[in-house]
Parts: C-alpha cells; structure tokens; sequence
C-alpha cells in the first residue's frame, strides 16, 4: 500500500458509522471534503446514507456496510463484525478501491481492524497512535498516545522515525526536532527503555535533541516527542483538560461583571484565537503509524470540522506516500535490518530448544 495504485488521485473511504455524533456529522464532514476536490466513498448502510445525503443535496459514492462496531465495543467482539462499516472500510483499501480510511469510531477498534486487515509495516514491532499537542509556537507531535502503554528502547526508536516522517509530511517542517519525553534532561535520566532509546537514536540520521522535560513540551522544544502510550495518553488528555478548563474560567471571569463583560468584549478575538489553538478539530484526526497502510483516527465527539480536516490530511499523506517514506527511512537507519536479525536469532533458539 502506500501508492495511488495507477490513480491519479487518492480516494478516502469515510466510516459513516464510527462517532458519537454518526452519521449526520461525518456526512457533513465527508461532503464538505468532497466540495473541496478531495475524493471519498462513503461505507455505511446504503439507504440511510443516501437518505443523509440527499438532504445535504449531494450524491456520493456509497459502499453498503449494514453493521457498525459501538464506541464501547470490546475489541474482540469488533473484530468479529466482518460486516462492520468499520472493516468494510479498510477492505477497500486492501482490494485497492481506496487509498486510505477516516473513522471516529472506536479507537481499540481502529488499531485492531486495520492491523488485522493491513498488517505492520516491515521493521515496525508495534503500531502507535500520534497525536498533535498544542504548545507555545505551534504544535508537538507526540507519540504513542495510546496503542502501547509500556514500550521497549526499540519501539521508542521506531516511534521517533515515523514521528519525523510524518511530521515532514503532514506539517511541512523539513527538519523536525525529536526528542524522548523524560523525568531529566540527562542522557542518564528515564526509565531503562529511555536510556537505551537515547543511545540508540543518537546514532541515527534524526535531528535527535535528546530528552526533554514535561514543561519544555509546552514551551515547543520539540517537534516530535517520544514516549510510551500509558504517559503520552495521560500528556496528552491531561493538557486538553488543563486547557479547556482555562479557557471555562477566563469565560466565567469575564462575565462576571459589567466592566469585566466591556473587557471580555474588546478580548474576544484574541479569546476566539486561542480557543482554536487548542480545538482539536483544528487537527481534524491522528494517525495510526506502523501500520501498512493510511488510516486516520478522529476524536469520538468530532463534528463535521474535524471529518473534513481528518479527510484533507489523509489525502494528504497518501499522496506524499507516507507509508512509503516510513518504509524507507525505517530502512535507511538500518532499524528493519536490525528487526531482521533479532527475529531470525529468536527463530534459531526457537529451533534449538
């Protein structure tokens, strides 16, 4: 995967189903995206789709899915739902009729259903969950959030290649900063995977910072930020909470009175600025690295704004081969070479026994 498959554009398949707020929302999203020039297939139930769709006063490609994986869905039982719009989805692009997937749904799911139908990526032990981080200049992109709550030094160091690859594609930065999430700045600091990681991904061709502190994320030290998915998820939900409970109390300060309301009035648009700094449909979704194929996971409260947003990006990093430049530079660092080796050593004990 990882190609246009002799296209000459990308097509996105849009999980109608996944989301607190399906389909109307992701409907919305998908034909928002689809007036923007960006191609889609919608999979979900046919009639209740084009139902959607004709009060949207658009016709769109439908792939009929009747059933759908429910957001508290365990992954076991979701991976029994051959027929779900969800897996549905990610068919199409194994049989090559889409190029990447864009759902809401589910986030166990997600992994679990494109890892089973893709498969890893050579040279990649875990797949991982990204995430886009708001910080002081810009935004941090941290990794895992999620997909693995402990990681060894070999994970980290895969995390730290697909973080610089994306971040090059998805926002522009040729040269990312990358650093691993620590407890110190020392090379000494950190767990023992983060010391072996740091190490190791000193010796690669990365701009590689070293480690890097919690409030040195906020202060945008780093491009890519480096951790296990139990710390990067707490990071991560722990700043959305922080800010959004922020931005609730500057609100509540300036209603409080009338010259804080007169003040509140000349504010707004700085306000309102800020508040879009931080809205994570902005982002429109994150991507499921390490996979062999392109699948972005939107936030389960998305509305239309983030499908939209999650369905430019994912014909965004289909069309710069996202999959591909992974493969490559996992390749160019001699971390599949690496990967090879233990498993055949594994194989040979394995035979030995």
């Amino acid at each position: 995967m990882g190609s246009l498959n002799g296209r000459h554009e990308a097509v996105i398949a849009v999980d109608a189903m996944g989301g607190d707020f399906a389909p109307e929302e992701v409907l919305k999203g998908a034909v928002q995206a689809h007036r923007r020039g960006i191609k889609v297939v919608i999979v979900g139930p046919v009639d209740t789709v084009e139902r959607h769709l004709e009060a949207l006063g658009e016709r769109l490609p439908v792939v009929n899915a009747e059933d759908a994986v429910p957001m508290d869905e365990p992954v076991a039982q979701a991976l029994r739902r051959r027929e779900s719009s969800l897996q549905v989805a990610a068919n199409l692009v194994l049989a090559g009729d889409a190029d990447g997937v864009v759902s809401c749904g589910n986030s166990g799911a997600i992994m679990a259903i494109t890892l089973t139908a893709w498969g890893r990526q050579p040279g990649i032990d875990r797949p991982a969950f990204g995430g886009n981080l708001p910080v002081r200049d810009g935004s941090a992109f941290v990794l895992d959030i999620g997909a693995n709550t402990s990681s060894k030094a070999s994970n980290l160091v895969q995390y730290a290649i697909m973080g610089d690859v994306y971040v090059r594609i998805a926002r522009g930065v040729d040269n990312p900063r990358v650093a691993l999430l620590s407890n110190g700045t020392e090379d000494s600091k950190g767990t023992k995977a983060v010391r072996e990681a740091n190490e190791a991904l000193q010796k690669l061709d990365l701009n590689f910072i070293g480690n890097i502190e919690g409030n040195q994320v906020f202060e945008g030290a780093a491009d890519v930020v480096v951790t296990d998915g139990f710390t990067g998820n707490v990071l991560l939900k722990g700043s959305e909470g922080v800010a959004m409970e922020m931005l609730r109390l500057i609100r509540n300060e300036l209603s409080s009175d009338v010259v804080a309301k007169l003040a509140g009035a000349v504010m707004m648009p700085a306000f309102q600025r800020v508040r879009r700094r931080v809205d994570f449909e902005e982002y429109g979704g994150v991507p499921v690295l390490g996979v062999d194929g392109v699948m972005i996971n939107c936030h389960g409260r998305s509305t239309a704004k983030a499908v939209t947003n999650a369905i430019c990006l994912a014909e965004r990093v289909v069309c710069e081969n996202l999959v591909d430049q992974i493969g490559e530079a996992l390749h160019h660092d001699g971390v599949e070479r690496s990967n090879r080796r233990r498993r055949l050593a594994r194989a040979f004990r394995l035979r030995h026994q």
